[in-house]
């Protein structure tokens, strides 16, 4: 019997924070009560308890070994430079100014190139920090070789003592979670497609939407399982590195499971658009049909759950041949009515699930080599060497917050300057981030864990070992702050820093003075990180997100404009240029998708200051519209592709058929491609303030008139529904000719192939006219505020 999820929840956090906790403790009891010799290396035991911080948090072994190699790099790339600057310059020449100078340039360099992993630079910039902030308050009696040397073992010793941590009181290993989590979702699947399935057949409407709602529930734990596997799938290479050598052809299992999961959504859209009539009730014949297929998918899924996450071809190649459906004629009414393409795009959907494993096998063991990618000119390559314009950005926004942030931090507090660039050191990620949301998680975090840590250090003032205890529940509590929206990792790792500061160390002064003076510090860090984030991209998440919207209409476009070409090259012979041209489309549509989800999510956290408020119901139905729009793309693609494969082994018989359809997709695209235009055209930024403007021109010579009125709206025209009506009842009147003509000159395997791309072709065109309808609405309305 499963654990109920508080008590899965409320074990997963408290293993990551007994982790945290034993690196930690073992932190603190070398820089405490270790050999006098490593003491002596181990001068920044702050810096030691940043890095286990960093890799440590919910990590697995193969994460911690990473984060260690990591760290090496990181280390390697401070070390060489900042011995060589400081035994050009001196020590006692350098002060705040230099100092600032010398942590620019140098993290300018670091962020620069995309192949340094980010955790690399991370832990340079605390490193860079250290090294030169150090230097200036130490003066002339700074150690030109031992100072960075100093640097590089405290950070040493938060890596290692992460990766001891990860073995106690077992082994924490990717493979196990990844095992686990794969295990779990497959028989999450399984259920899922049973419920689904019995739904479909239900003659009661009370009976359906029961077991919808259960499926629904399922689907949420489904896609937390999925972001579960893709967190910790990275660290099984590091755990087990044979396999990059082993197997070149490793695919990760999320990526399987996603392909999955986009053929259960199909089977969910399926049975949202299913009629609740009883009079419209499944026949018997189509009821074995579904059993039969359910019975091999739950076969398959099993074979699935055994061996992910390290899939083998033997399991793919069992059961192949079996395929009922295959072996039955499928009534020709299938593709008939609304209610019947519902199950024919269901039969299609549990097609595309059951031959998912063996294509993608397939597909892994072929791997084509590009054309041409033997042949780059040397000026190809070059360019390929030379830094984009988001990792210049980024080294740009790098040097400028940390060279800000140490030359202030110096000047608010000689002494003790580092806090000012270490809180912004090891923030920085190289795609946008909610700036304002982050520095205010920051900041509450460091205040809030700074008054845990005084009220403990004067609970226990008296006894080290015991402060250190009192850190614990604070640890247990971060754990959980982590997954918090109002703080996440920002707040969580800034407040279990800020009580282990002053509760872990023991050469600061009063503690009352280090806390207030190492929150103001934080805050200048933040303030610098801030002002360099707006200066360098002033661009709001709102305005990103309308012109990422509107990117996605066009890729949107120009997508089902490829399926069109795959009818058009399929009759010329030559089908590999768009069915190529359609998997990149496909991958770039989901990659827009994706940034737009994230811009979404930034624009709610982001302050409105002077602007209308961000409208994040509207947009975020939009991106749920189109991900559907695009998931309906690619089942019309499919469905295409399958059925020209299966007219073409037929000769010359179904030619004129595959015209007509052509002709009925062609006219389909005409229609959906004249919406999707209009929706880009009047989401783009360009035409946003060209209408603004035209609007305050219209106001204002209304206003010199004496007369009120509206302003100019923009009019995107409708998916005439009359019009699209037309096109698909023609499409469903060529489909029954298909399957009428030749069919004593067709196998059963051959028909059921058509009948289902053709049923699946025309459910997914018939729901993407009521999707687009939907966008067209939500549209509007934002054009309206």
């Amino acid at each position: 019997m499963a654990a109920p999820r508080t008590v899965v929840v409320w074990r997963r956090r408290l293993g990551a924070a007994l982790r945290i906790a034993f690196a930690y403790g073992m932190i603190g009891y070398v820089t405490l009560y270790g050999p006098e010799q490593i003491r002596n290396y181990i001068t920044y035991s702050a810096f030691s308890y940043l890095t286990a911080t960093l890799i440590v948090s919910e990590a697995t072994l193969g994460d911690a070994v990473r984060g260690t190699w990591h760290a090496i790099i990181g280390t390697c790339l401070v070390m060489g430079p900042s011995i060589l600057s400081l035994w050009l310059i001196g020590p006692g020449r350098f002060n705040p100014n230099m100092a600032a100078i010398a942590v620019g340039l140098g993290a300018f360099w670091i962020a620069l190139p995309d192949s340094i992993p980010l955790m690399s630079k991370r832990i340079a910039f605390g490193q860079l920090v250290i090294v030169y902030v150090g230097t200036v308050i130490k003066g002339a009696s700074t150690d030109v070789v031992m100072h960075p040397v100093n640097v590089a073992a405290s950070a040493g010793l938060g890596a290692l003592a992460s990766v001891i941590a990860m073995l106690l009181p077992f082994p924490h290993l990717a493979v196990c979670e990844v095992t686990k989590k794969c295990e779990q979702y497959a028989e999450n699947a399984t259920d899922r497609m049973n419920l689904y399935m019995k739904a479909m057949v239900a003659e009661e409407s009370t009976m359906v939407l029961e077991l919808a709602a259960e499926a629904k529930t399922l689907s949420e734990s489904a896609a937390k399982l999925l972001h579960i596997i893709k967190k910790y799938q990275g660290g099984m290479l590091w755990e087990m590195p044979h396999l990059r050598l082993l197997r070149p052809d490793f695919k990760h299992p999320a990526e399987e499971l996603q392909e999955i999961e986009v053929s259960l959504r199909g089977m969910e859209m399926a049975l949202v658009s299913r009629t609740q009539k009883p009079k419209d009730a499944v026949d018997t014949e189509l009821k074995d049909e579904l059993k039969a297929m359910a019975k091999q998918l739950t076969q398959k899924l099993e074979q699935i759950k055994i061996s992910l996450p390290f899939s083998s071809s033997k399991v793919h190649d069992q059961n192949t041949s079996d395929d009922s459906s295959e072996k039955n004629l499928l009534p020709l009414n299938i593709c008939d009515s609304q209610q019947h393409l519902s199950l024919s795009f269901f039969f299609f959907c549990m097609k595309h699930l059951n031959q998912e494993e063996s294509s993608n096998l397939q597909q892994n063991n072929e791997k084509p080599i590009p054309e041409g990618a033997e042949n780059h000119s040397f000026g190809q390559r070059l360019r390929g060497c030379l830094p984009s314009h988001n990792s210049l950005a980024f080294a740009i926004k790098c040097s400028l917050s940390l060279g800000l942030s140490v030359l202030l931090g110096l000047t608010y507090n000689k002494d003790r300057g580092y806090w000012a660039g270490l809180a912004i050191a090891v923030s920085f990620v190289t795609t946008r981030q909610a700036t304002f949301w982050g520095s205010n998680a920051r900041v509450q975090g460091t205040a809030l864990g700074s008054i845990y840590g005084l009220l403990g250090y004067f609970i226990c003032s008296s006894y080290t070992s015991l402060r250190l205890a009192f850190l614990l529940p604070w640890i247990v509590f971060t754990t959980f702050l982590r997954h918090s929206k109002m703080y996440g990792e920002a707040g969580s790792i800034s407040a279990v820093v800020a009580a282990l500061l002053v509760l872990g160390r023991e050469d600061y002064g009063t503690p009352t003075e280090f806390a207030i003076s190492r929150t103001a510090e934080a805050c200048i860090g933040l303030f610098c990180f801030i002002l360099v984030e707006v200066l360098l991209q002033p661009e709001r998440a709102a305005s990103l997100s309308r012109e990422q919207l509107s990117q996605c209409f066009g890729t949107i476009n120009s997508f089902i404009g490829n399926i069109v070409d795959i009818q058009a090259s399929h009759s010329k012979l030559e089908a590999s240029t768009p069915e190529t041209s359609i998997k990149e489309e496909k991958a770039k549509l989901k990659a827009e998708i994706n940034q737009l989800r994230v811009f979404i999510e930034e624009a709610k956290t982001e302050p409105n200051f002077w602007f209308a408020p961000f409208q994040s119901d509207s947009y975020t139905g939009l991106q749920k519209s189109i991900n559907k729009i695009a998931d309906l793309s690619s089942f019309i693609a499919s469905a295409v592709v399958l059925l020209n494969q299966e007219m073409e082994k037929s000769g010359d018989a179904w030619k004129d058929n595959q015209e007509q359809i052509s002709i009925d997709i062609e006219l389909f695209k005409n229609k959906i491609s004249t919406s999707m235009e209009h929706l880009e055209k009047a989401t783009s930024t360009d035409h946003v303030q060209q209408n603004e403007k035209d609007q305050q021109t219209a106001d204002s010579t209304d206003l010199e008139m004496g007369k009120q009125q509206n302003g100019i709206k923009y009019r995107i025209p409708t998916v005439d529904e009359e019009e699209t009506e037309n096109i698909l009842s023609a499409f469903l009147q060529h489909t029954r000719d298909v399957t009428d003509s030749n069919r004593a000159a067709v196998n059963a395997e051959a028909r059921n192939k058509m009948l289902l791309s053709l049923g699946c072709m025309g459910f997914c065109m018939r729901s993407l006219v009521t999707e687009v309808r939907e966008v067209d609405k939500v549209v509007r309305e934002l054009i309206r505020k």
